[in-house]
């Protein structure tokens, strides 16, 4: 069984990044404090740096992460570590996961496995 130090929610939010020479969007399909898991049309290599762009719910700005690391790549699946993230935007992350585990608590969202 997979233990996480930190909580992973089930979402659909529309993604755009760039880095190494990369450049595409796609969908966070999961995410937690320090990472997410992405499906995208590019093909992008484990180890490679992306900045991340993640639009939220509700909100006009989206979630900046400076840097996250590709950790593994199944098929359009990838999975990154948010390596670099600045604190007001550590702070946003940190409110959105709190409200998504308050909902989750109600049943209005599920965690991902």
């Amino acid at each position: 069984m997979d233990k996480r130090e930190f909580a992973r929610f089930a979402v659909e939010l529309p993604v755009s990044f760039s880095g190494s020479g990369i450049a595409g969007g796609g969908m966070v399909s999961g995410l937690s404090a320090h990472g997410c898991t992405m499906v995208s049309d590019e093909l992008i290599p484990d180890g490679v740096m992306l900045a991340l762009r993640i639009q939220l719910p509700e909100q006009y700005a989206p979630l900046k992460v400076d840097l996250a690391e590709v950790r593994w790549a199944s098929g359009r699946e990838y999975g990154l570590e948010f390596a670099r993230l600045r604190l007001e935007e550590k702070e946003r992350l940190e409110r959105f996961t709190s409200a998504l585990t308050r909902k989750t608590d109600g049943g209005d969202f599920r965690h991902a496995s």
